[in-house]
């Protein structure tokens, strides 16, 4: 239903709202997020897509309030989702100048280390206890 995705995650002039970016289909078949998604959905009164921006924000609202746990659950995979779409991630690259991807496999370009930066630590004795396995701390 992308009225309520639309009125979850808006939009705006630069970043696309959540039910245009097809959403739906993912959050169903989602195992951990499918269910929150079709409970809430279930909760909305008949034509909420038709009601104004304001009046479906006052019946999400009232459904966040009755059931927190269950709408706890739906924002997290919406939000997990839209932020993880590859549109949304070609918008954070544009705006930021930094990659929107996950660090690993590939990892991120990090300054060379300066063992100065642990000299201290690195001069301290160990702070464990030998065991009688292990007597050579």
């Amino acid at each position: 239903m992308s009225a309520l995705l639309d009125t979850l995650i808006p939009g705006d002039a630069d970043f696309p709202s959540a039910g245009s970016l097809d959403l739906h289909e993912a959050l169903l078949a989602h195992d951990r997020f499918g269910a929150p998604y079709a409970a809430v959905s279930g909760l909305l009164p008949e034509g909420f897509a038709d009601l104004p921006a304001e009046a479906r924000a006052r019946h999400v609202a009232e459904i966040e309030a009755r059931e927190p746990d269950l709408f706890n659950g739906l924002i997290v995979g919406v939000y997990s989702l839209y932020y993880t779409h590859a549109d949304v991630s070609a918008v954070i690259e544009r705006l930021t100048g930094h990659t929107a991807r996950p660090p690993q496999p590939d990892g991120h370009p990090l300054e060379p280390f300066d063992p100065r930066l642990v000299e201290i630590p690195a001069r301290r004795a160990g702070l464990y206890r030998p065991t009688p396995e292990h007597d050579d701390a």
